[in-house]
């Protein structure tokens, strides 16, 4: 009997967990978004450090240097210009999302940052990692695309809330 009851009670709180979910305060959305991959928001894309990296890394001449350093510069530039991108469309989607009390808008964000997150840890499996100046620019470049990738997918996701939002949708 004991168990029977023990039972029931688990049942009913199952039951109703969704109506104690509905009383709880919801959790506010982050100002900006932090993925958790090594190096972020430290890029540093000047020339010094960009120079710094690249002597520290290879002994060439001074012509293979100075392309190396524009190389590895540029790398580092798209990977700043990728992640300030990301952050403004995400400050879009949470304008718009914030507000709307039938979503949970603090759990998409999450499972977001997830996905972003998975994608630069996928990319990065598959790789050697490179040598010479590679070993800084195959990371940029990894990072920039998985904050492309999750770019888009916060474009269409602004897109569709503020062009008619919960109504029935093909995928973005």
């Amino acid at each position: 009997m004991p168990r029977v009851c023990l039972l029931l009670v688990a049942l009913l709180l199952a039951a109703n967990a969704p109506a104690f979910a509905q009383g709880e305060t919801r959790k506010p959305l982050p100002d900006h978004l932090t993925f958790g991959y090594d190096g972020e928001g430290k890029v540093d894309a000047s020339t010094a450090a960009c120079e710094a990296v690249v002597k520290e890394t290879v002994e060439w001449g001074p012509e293979e240097t100075k392309k190396a350093v524009k190389d590895v510069c540029a790398a580092r530039k798209r990977h700043v210009d990728a992640y300030g991108a990301i952050q403004q469309s995400y400050k879009a989607l949470a304008k718009e999302i914030e507000p709307d009390h039938r979503i949970d808008p603090a759990s998409a964000v999450t499972a977001f940052k997830a996905m972003v997150k998975d994608c630069i840890d996928h990319k990065t499996n598959l790789t050697t990692g490179g040598h010479n100046i590679m070993i800084d620019i195959i990371p940029n470049d990894i990072a920039t695309a998985c904050l492309k990738i999750g770019k888009t997918v916060l474009d269409d996701e602004t897109y569709w809330f503020t062009h008619g939002g919960m109504q029935v949708r093909s995928t973005p």
